[in-house]
């Protein structure tokens, strides 16, 4: 169902409250005053911001009877006059990060673990708020090897390998073609020698024997054991592999081994620990729980394994993230640019990130490759209209609105990345302000996650956030882009656009001092600010 940025950002200032428990009673006291003080001056402070907010997007004429039929029509009858762009006009982008930017920023790791001296238990900790780490028998793992889809499998060995029971001597080649009910195998002479055998088996798989490895004829060599299956009647090659082996292949892929020799070696083991979790969640197919490819996780079998890799996974082995005693899908990018996406974490600064190379970055695009992107014909004008709130110039893009002769559409910021083939939603266009509505993430600290447990809320000015599990109007509007004296300005300025002299005026101006008056008594009845986060 669509939302208007306008009805999304009030869906994220309404979300409840939370107190806090602790051994110290007059704390509790202050904190259950704050409470009650946050209840009274809620209301006043929703309907303040609400109006801030529809005066941005436009939504409150002069005379302050304007309606939302009345607005939209002004919008369209705008748009209507809006001129296309000549197609090779040229738009430049600023923007910061590389990739989705949830969870651990891998660059940021780097600064971290080089320039601040954190653990990778550190690491792991800041960027996968709400989750604890445990050691667990982790086991094996099947990998869905996609270069190979639709194609039969032959592999060798320099060791002799077994096939449901039957031997194959070192040297040989086995080819397996599945079948509804296993495969079909034919044993040569190597990589395309001549057929020595000849037989069918129930189950499909290619084991080598005392502790061997197998190679793809013409490809990649992998540990454990190699088979087939059908996938709708499709062939599909599969490794079954050790966890610990898995992710020999997936690191040296995924992270530089060489920042280990820049002191950066507790980034490799926090990659290790992320890595392992992710896979350890994963459960794509009936056949395969994961696959090959960025799609999943990057694995090339032992083609780039690496003593140093080696030794982060060695080093971590065994430990996952876990959330309720059971592992995660710890998502990782490159580069967050500063602050992480949220989404099933809480969204953090990640200073970290000045490290990476594309913190920030400068691409252009043509009008034409917009209007392609997003299919609206000869491009009129693209516009930001909502961003997450966190970090510069706004944060990350939500939404971008796109008006084109053809039609006009709202797409998100994700869409934008792909769509323009963009490092990350975290952008600005020249010529054009950064301003837009806030709609922050799901995790940003004002509400709990699907486990209950209430993520640190967004740093105030200061740089400093509210004490675990509470937070309050000042918390909930500074999340919504919004601080107490933003309202106290905008109350004003909306009063004496719709007229001071006015009923609608005259109660929007009271509502804006009442909000602002109960946010300093509010920070008041807090208590102390809380201190800053250790430094590791």
């Amino acid at each position: 169902m669509h939302r208007s940025p306008l009805r999304n950002t009030l869906r994220a200032v309404r979300r409840p409250l939370s107190t806090v428990r602790g051994p110290d009673a007059s704390r509790r006291r202050r904190r259950s005053a704050a409470a009650k003080l946050s209840a009274a001056v809620s209301a006043p402070m929703l309907a303040v911001a609400a109006v801030a907010v529809s005066v941005t997007a436009g939504g409150v004429g002069g005379t302050g009877s304007a309606g939302g039929a009345d607005a939209d029509g002004a919008t369209a009858a705008h748009l209507e006059t809006v001129p296309v762009v000549d197609a090779q006009t040229v738009f430049t982008l600023r923007g910061h990060g590389h990739g989705h930017g949830r969870g651990m920023g891998q660059w940021g790791a780097y600064g971290y673990a080089k320039d601040h001296g954190w653990s990778a238990e550190q690491i792991i900790d800041h960027y996968y708020g709400g989750t604890e780490l445990q050691r667990i028998d982790t086991g094996g793992i099947s990998v869905r090897l996609m270069g190979l889809d639709g194609e039969e499998l032959s592999v060798t060995s320099d060791g002799p390998m077994t096939v449901d029971g039957h031997e194959v001597p070192a040297g040989g080649a086995v080819t397996l073609r599945p079948t509804p009910g296993g495969a079909d195998v034919t044993v040569t002479q190597g990589c395309g020698g001549a057929p020595t055998d000849t037989f069918a088996v129930g189950n499909p798989r290619v084991s080598p024997v005392g502790g061997g490895m197998l190679t793809v004829c013409g490809g990649n060599t992998y540990r454990g054991d190699v088979g087939v299956a059908l996938d709708g009647g499709a062939p599909r090659t599969v490794n079954y592999v050790g966890m610990e082996d898995y992710l020999r292949g997936v690191l040296p892929e995924e992270i530089s081994a060489g920042w280990a020799d820049e002191g950066a070696g507790e980034a490799l083991r926090a990659q290790a620990i992320a890595a392992r979790s992710y896979a350890a969640a994963e459960d794509r197919y009936g056949y395969a729980e994961t696959c090959d490819t960025q799609a999943c996780q990057v694995y090339g079998g032992t083609a780039e394994e690496d003593p140093r890799t080696d030794a982060a996974v060695a080093d971590t082995a065994g430990m996952v993230v876990t959330r309720g005693g059971q592992p995660v899908a710890t998502e990782f990018s490159a580069s967050t640019g500063g602050w992480t996406a949220g989404g099933d974490f809480p969204a953090v600064e990640d200073v970290g990130d000045a490290a990476s190379p594309v913190h920030d970055w400068t691409q252009t695009v043509t009008a034409q490759q917009v209007s392609d992107a997003f299919g609206v014909g000869p491009l009129k004008e693209m516009t930001v209209t909502a961003r997450n709130g966190l970090g510069a110039d706004g944060g990350r893009v939500v939404t971008m609105r796109v008006v084109g002769e053809d039609k006009t559409v709202e797409v998100s910021g994700p869409e934008v990345r792909t769509g323009l083939g963009l490092k990350s939603d975290w952008f600005t266009i020249d010529g054009q302000d950064s301003a837009a509505s806030v709609i922050p993430p799901e995790s940003s600290g004002l509400v709990p996650d699907s486990s209950g447990v209430l993520p640190p809320a967004v740093p105030d000015s200061s740089g400093q956030a509210p004490e675990s599990g509470e937070s309050g109007p000042s918390d909930i509007v500074g999340g919504a882009g919004l601080t107490a004296e933003d309202i106290r300005r905008a109350a004003e300025a909306i009063s004496g656009a719709v007229g001071a002299d006015s009923t609608l005026g005259g109660a929007i101006d009271v509502l804006g001092g009442v909000a602002a008056d109960g946010l300093q008594a509010y920070t008041d009845a807090r208590g102390e600010a809380p201190p800053d986060r250790p430094e590791p």
